[in-house]
């Protein structure tokens, strides 16, 4: 097939679960004999890679930038035809679908989650915040405004209604766009994310620690991930005096960055366990398998807001256990059962710090259980949830679409 992919896809470096998720189905749909279109501000991303056509983006500003892209995408559109237009973005994939489907034999859009859920959360965040600090979140707050919510809402309607197929990553997500958007469910392909199981693999924890400059011998409790409200870390942190009442030698590592990250500084510094956290800030990608190796046990505490009502297909649970790490999750659709079908970790109560302290410090206690969790975790992500698998299911979908 040949394939446009309608998004920019950034350098890796500033890689989040977004961008990852881009360049991984990237890199592996062009490994199935795909010829792959992008557009990027970085050519040498993939310029080891014969299945790729990267499509410089100069960098600039936003409106540069935004220019650019449609500038140099019209061009692209104009002058060939694809069999696939691909996109996660609610505006490519309206906008080609009102002007470009002619240029191409399927239009595919895949969604990753419900943007008025994501909007409230950040929205409910933001009053408080300003509640607290009047004015300091002024922006974000004015960016959620109900009308903006709304404008998006229905622009990521139309764009699914104009989709010849769509891929949810969960299935709560496809249940929700067939009740609330009213998309025919046969329309809609169910593909899970993954994780690359050549980059995140089992090393050597003593190594991982040296080259980080960590203490060997002291124990390590890892989140990674973009600091956002539905991700709970907050309940990490919450955990950590019960935790270190019983381990006080005990280190947490969060390894990211995000608009809870001076929330999450100050409740450790309330709680008087901020000596205990080590805040890295944004890592790059191939670099985050050496904090996690050097990890002990790895920590997914997820809300129950927006992630209970679609479930979770969460990238970090999948590089966690393809490390061959124990997790402690919250008990969501999507990470529960994963945790339970491979017996790689513990899933506890949403949003209950004290039921996540008991799960890290029973592991904690008990190297014999995390060696044997972790090992279990390895073997089903590596069989299971490679980008690898994932990419071939993504394919099937696209050539299902040339058929109809």
């Amino acid at each position: 097939m040949k394939v446009l992919f309608l998004d920019i896809v950034w350098p890796l470096y500033l890689a989040d679960g977004s961008l990852i998720h881009r360049h991984e189905l990237v890199s592996n749909l062009s490994g199935l004999d795909n010829e792959i279109h992008i557009f990027t501000t970085d050519i040498s991303t993939f310029s080891h890679m014969d299945n790729i056509r990267c499509h410089y983006i100069r960098p600039g500003s936003l409106l540069t930038l935004t220019l650019n892209y449609f500038r140099s995408s019209a061009r692209l559109v104009g002058s060939e035809t694809f069999d696939v237009f691909y996109t996660r973005n609610p505006n490519f994939g309206f906008l080609a679908g009102l002007f470009c489907k002619g240029r191409c034999k399927a239009l595919v859009y895949e969604l990753n989650g419900i943007p008025e859920d994501e909007s409230s959360l950040f929205k409910s965040r933001c009053s408080k915040e300003n509640s607290l600090q009047e004015g300091k979140m002024i922006n974000l707050s004015r960016y959620f405004s109900s009308a903006k919510a709304r404008l998006k809402v229905s622009v990521l309607k139309k764009a699914l209604g104009l989709s010849d197929k769509i891929i949810a990553v969960t299935p709560g997500i496809k249940a929700n766009i067939e009740s609330a958007y009213n998309i025919p469910g046969k329309k809609i392909t169910v593909v899970s994310n993954g994780a690359n199981t050549s980059l995140f693999k089992p090393l050597g924890q003593g190594e991982c620690r040296n080259d980080l400059g960590f203490d060997p011998e002291t124990p390590y409790i890892c989140f990674v991930g973009n600091l956002a409200p539905w991700q709970g870390v907050e309940y990490l942190v919450k955990a950590a005096p019960s935790i270190l009442s019983g381990f006080p030698e005990c280190r947490f590592l969060i390894v990211g960055d995000g608009v809870m990250k001076n929330e999450l500084l100050n409740l450790s510094k309330e709680l008087g366990v901020a000596d205990r956290f080590i805040f890295t800030g944004v890592v790059a990608y191939d670099r985050v398998p050496a904090y996690i190796n050097a990890s002990d046990i790895c920590a997914a505490p997820f809300i129950l807001a927006r992630n209970a009502k679609i479930g979770l297909s969460p990238l970090k649970l999948y590089e966690y256990m393809a490390c061959g790490k124990p997790v402690v999750a919250s008990a969501i659709s999507g990470v529960a059962d994963v945790l339970e079908a491979s017996e790689g970790g513990i899933p506890v109560s949403p949003e209950n710090p004290q039921a996540l302290a008991e799960a890290i410090s029973k592991l904690l206690e008990n190297q014999e259980l995390r060696a044997k969790m972790g090992s279990k975790g390895l073997s089903y992500v590596t069989e299971n949830y490679s980008w690898h698998s994932v990419a071939k299911q993504v394919d099937g979908v696209c050539k299902s679409g040339l058929k109809g």
